[in-house]
């Protein structure tokens, strides 16, 4: 059987919790050997030691990939496992929901650098040891708030509308490295943080009532998706945005 990961290496960022946890355990499971790049150091190794009991091939790396002082230690630790990356999932991002006027300068800087700037910042970085690859696959996470209104804030929805235009672009500049890159853009997901905002009952079955499926969607819905288009038997498919979202974005009658 196909499908699956076997033999390739990846790298997830912001994997030790959310919907970057659900993608590395999905790409763990499937036969994948995962890097896992975040900023809790205490968290990571907990997750390593878990992982590694399972028997599953993880490495971590400790480091915050919005800051390009951390950018020798992320290199350097990946080369020293790896000579190639199969797959590069950009996962870390943030948000700080408020009304337009209400944002400081420096809260719509951290914004957009947390969402935007992180991704372009590793995949810049990795790019060296991606293009040996003969099939790579680049997969971000966006958002639902990139492609429509929703409510979270104009400075988190631009950020994640610009890495859904950053997925094109870059998708056709190096599809001569047959490098495949897509995005996939979830909608409210069981997360800790998104938990605490769906303690508002009001928004909770706002989202609920306007989403066809009719429920909030699970992280594992969402790796499912991205481990999809880092397989081979995605290798057409190329700057694409999946939409995950239970039918919310088809939903003429959304209020």
């Amino acid at each position: 059987m196909s499908w699956n990961l076997m033999g390739k290496t990846a790298v997830v960022t912001g994997g030790s919790k959310g919907i970057g946890f659900a993608i590395v355990e999905e790409m763990l499971q499937l036969g994948c050997y995962v890097i896992v790049i975040a900023r809790n150091e205490n968290l990571l190794l907990e997750k390593q030691t878990n992982w590694i009991k399972k028997g599953y091939q993880v490495t971590v790396i400790a480091a915050d990939v919005s800051n390009k002082a951390f950018n020798d230690k992320i290199l350097s630790s990946i080369l020293l496992n790896v000579s190639e990356i199969d797959i590069l999932v950009n996962n870390v991002g943030g948000n700080l929901p408020k009304q337009f006027l209400e944002y400081s300068e420096e809260e719509c800087m951290n914004i957009i650098q947390q969402n935007l700037f992180t991704c372009i910042n590793i995949t810049r970085l990795l790019f060296p040891i991606i293009k040996k690859n003969a099939n790579a696959s680049i997969v971000n996470i966006s958002s639902i708030a990139g492609i429509l209104h929703v409510g979270t804030g104009s400075i988190y929805a631009m950020s994640k509308a610009a890495i859904i235009q950053f997925t094109k672009s870059l998708s056709v500049e190096w599809a001569p490295f047959n490098i495949r890159v897509n995005a996939v853009a979830p909608w409210f997901t069981e997360t800790d943080r998104i938990e605490k905002l769906l303690e508002n009952k009001i928004l909770e079955k706002h989202v609920r009532v306007n989403t066809p499926l009719g429920r909030i969607a699970q992280t594992k819905e969402i790796a499912n998706v991205v481990a999809f288009l880092a397989m081979n038997e995605s290798s057409y498919i190329t700057g694409q945005t999946i939409s995950v979202d239970g039918g919310f974005s088809f939903n003429g009658q959304a209020s």
